[in-house]
């Protein structure tokens, strides 16, 4: 029989699963005895688990990244779903790559879509810009596996990918509503924007900065990268390569969270809100997915976001209301309340 995934577990269950640490961590209860605070991976997604007995004989050597075999019970603590090990060893047969999360969209599906979203671009220049990055075979093969973040949003092997062709179709949206919208120049800049990211992290598992990427983040980098591809295109409009940058530069929009410039152009300053609009929903939906699951309607404090979510189940749905309270029976008490 198959080991079960962790979204499989449920309360309750003794379970055996080979998985990826995540996290490991040597705390002390209030006694002072040692335990493991662990949080295991797999595709499906993670899970916290405690080690109380043994923990440093057990955790020495084990370090995030591995792959290893666990054992013990499926329990509950504050509406969270959590394991209580009795066992953990390494399991050098497994290979670590393959616990890692990935988009829940195909990668072809996706690619497919970004290549629409390429042909859109009608500017013969900027499309000569795009295909000289996206049809290069190493770039695509960085871009089509990197994370778009570390952990806050599409933390995932091609998230960036997803990420970039959910802001490109968004842009798309935003161009045909506001008419105003240079078009080509903001769909050149939602799939450009986070090309540094391919330079910013490593893969894992777990996924990681690299010394570029702490040293200069992803925006510096991505820069670097158009700069290069740009003096590769004899006669590039240096006004439009300007404006590329900027596009670049902008996209988080604030100092405070990181943005050298803030945006200075419509198209800038729609990139910015649709960038950290499919960030902020898919970091809502993440919480949603791993916290949702429990009694409790709302989330613990999630510090990105600076607030408590609501995790409980959908506000037209009526818990505990018999199914004669719907429209017409309501309607007929009122009724019958007026005749009398």
């Amino acid at each position: 029989m198959d080991a079960p995934e962790i979204i499989q577990l449920s309360e309750g269950q003794q379970a055996e699963l080979v998985c990826l640490l995540a996290k490991k961590q040597i705390a002390q209860t209030k006694a002072g005895k040692p335990y493991g605070s662990l949080r295991l991976a797999d595709c499906s997604g993670e899970v916290e688990a405690k080690l109380w007995d043994q923990a440093e004989e057990l955790l020495a050597g084990l370090e995030p990244g591995a792959a290893v075999r666990v054992a013990g019970r499926v329990d509950s603590y504050n509406g969270r779903r959590q394991i209580v090990l009795s066992s953990i060893e390494p399991a050098p047969e497994a290979d670590p790559t393959q616990f890692m999360a990935k988009s829940p969209i195909k990668a072809s599906e996706l690619w497919g879509r970004l290549t629409e979203l390429n042909l859109a671009v009608k500017n013969k220049r900027l499309r000569r810009l795009l295909n000289g990055f996206f049809e290069n075979e190493e770039f695509h093969g960085e871009f089509g596996k990197a994370p778009a973040a570390k952990g806050a949003h599409h933390a995932y092997v091609h998230g960036l990918l997803e990420h970039t062709v959910s802001v490109g179709e968004l842009a798309l949206k935003m161009a045909d509503h506001y008419q105003h919208l240079n078009r080509d120049i903001l769909l050149s800049g939602a799939l450009l924007h986070d090309i540094g990211k391919t330079q910013e992290f490593t893969l894992g598992p777990p996924i990681e900065y690299t010394d570029a990427g702490r040293l200069e983040g992803h925006v510096v980098l991505g820069v670097r990268m158009l700069d290069k591809r740009l003096a590769s295109l004899r006669g590039f409009p240096d006004h439009l390569a300007s404006h590329l940058r900027h596009l670049i530069i902008s996209h988080h929009g604030l100092y405070e969270f990181g943005s050298p410039k803030k945006p200075k152009t419509p198209e800038a300053l729609v990139l910015h809100m649709i960038d950290d609009l499919d960030a902020k929903t898919a970091m809502i939906q993440e919480v949603i997915a791993s916290e949702g699951d429990g009694d409790a309607h709302w989330s613990s404090f999630n510090r990105l976001l600076e607030r408590f979510l609501y995790t409980g189940p959908s506000p037209l749905e009526q818990p505990n209301q018999p199914e004669s309270s719907d429209e017409g029976a309501s309607s007929l008490k009122t009724m019958e309340l007026f005749l009398k």
